[in-house]
């Protein structure tokens, strides 16, 4: 039997087991039915995702490239062992109410989500899981949040507000993740968050941040000093909620390339959501994003930032729903992408030019609380002109095809 048949065999065996120890519940089960009724409202939750990528190259060192996240070949991940306490607010009666959340993260996507001066060392260095290579740990989020009417306040490390896709397993539709979500935007943030519902229809968010995956820098040097950025944006639905806008944005000092001096950046995120049909959905995220001085391929130059997804889901059945992701990346100055991921091959990028990827796959819930993702993704780089380097298969190739399939058990 080839390798290939022998995976797929494996992946096959590995999510019958999955699925017949499940436990049996309804598709209106919420996250959290495993702990119901705790004391002051705190709910316990989590899942657990784990998957496995096959790259059509088969790359010496197993790594996928710039894809990120299930960025390993031939290598069964456990991505995400995720649990959640969470207290959420309740000011339906225009109360005041005090909440919170707290997530803690095992698995190889933990490398994705580490801020500095939390589980990395102020010089960029791993603090928190120095030694482990791929299977790491984090605390991605833990706040407190004061709501008082249609106002909330939220004060701690937290996820971004920016963008479409996140990290949180169950909520992408893919197992794979874009171009702009790994390197055009910010994962955490570390300070306040305000929320304002203005109409049902209308949100608006404001706040201020230490930085891009910053948790706290507090060098000697003056250029490692704390920094002030904005945080903020508006969500709107519109004609009878079937469209939905969500603006947003941050600006402020932030270190380029150099890793040292601060300069200006500025990132402008744009996602439409509109229903189509009952059963069909579209989606399309643009980014914009600017550093002064942070370019990696000319030092002091400016590095720009760029690009548009575009999503189409369909709901099949009940129990599948279909998707596709068509994305065009560009990294107009080699200071996005470049390799990452602690344990993979360094040194790799930047790269200059236009990114593309093509993915189609599908969401199987055959039981309330478990979802497979199978999926096949297509990429391909654009050099910009002179730039000889190429991001694939060990630097070999300007191209990659990789097929995939992770679950995600909820409890």
């Amino acid at each position: 039997m080839t390798r290939t048949g022998k995976h797929t065999l494996a992946m096959l065996a590995a999510l019958i087991v999955v699925a017949g120890n499940a436990p049996t519940v309804s598709a209106q089960d919420e996250r959290g039915y495993l702990f119901p009724n705790t004391p002051l409202g705190i709910d316990f939750n989590g899942w657990i995702s784990n998957g496995y990528t096959y790259n059509s190259d088969e790359p010496p060192s197993r790594y996928n490239g710039p894809m990120s996240f299930n960025d390993r070949d031939d290598e069964w991940q456990l991505n995400q062992l995720y649990f959640v306490m969470q207290r959420e607010i309740d000011t339906s009666e225009n109360m005041i109410d005090i909440g919170g959340r707290m997530d803690f993260i095992y698995g190889t996507d933990s490398r994705f989500t580490k801020a500095v001066g939390l589980e990395l060392n102020q010089d960029g260095t791993p603090g928190l899981n120095a030694g482990q290579r791929f299977y790491q740990m984090a605390f991605p989020q833990f706040y407190t949040e004061l709501g008082i009417g249609d106002l909330s306040i939220k004060a701690g490390h937290f996820y971004t507000i920016i963008g479409y896709e996140t990290v949180t397993a169950p909520d992408n539709f893919f197992y794979s993740h874009a171009y702009t979500m790994q390197y055009g935007e910010p994962f955490t943030h570390t300070g306040v968050l305000t929320s304002l519902a203005l109409t049902d229809n209308l949100t608006l968010m404001n706040g201020i941040h230490l930085g891009w995956d910053i948790f706290n820098v507090n060098n000697t040097a003056p250029a490692f000093a704390n920094r002030g950025s904005y945080l903020g944006g508006v969500n709107m639905a519109m004609m009878d909620g079937l469209v939905n806008l969500a603006v947003t944005g941050t600006a402020g000092n932030e270190l380029d390339a150099s890793g040292v001096n601060y300069q200006s950046r500025t990132l402008i995120s744009v996602v439409a959501t509109t229903q189509l049909t009952d059963n069909i959905q579209s989606v399309i995220q643009s980014d914009i994003g600017r550093q002064l001085g942070g370019s990696g391929v000319t030092p002091g130059r400016n590095a720009e930032w760029y690009g548009v997804n575009s999503y189409l889901f369909m709901q099949l059945t009940d129990t599948v729903k279909g998707g596709l992701r068509c994305e065009w990346f560009r990294d107009d100055d080699g200071a996005r992408v470049a390799g990452v991921g602690n344990g993979n091959p360094s040194g790799v990028g930047g790269f200059a030019g236009d990114f593309y990827e093509v993915s189609a796959g599908v969401n199987w819930s055959p039981l309330g609380n478990l979802i497979v993702r199978p999926e096949m993704r297509w990429d391909w780089y654009d050099p910009a002109a002179g730039i000889a380097a190429r991001p694939f298969n060990d630097g070999m190739r300007g191209g990659m095809f990789t097929s995939a399939v992770d679950a995600i058990l909820l409890w």
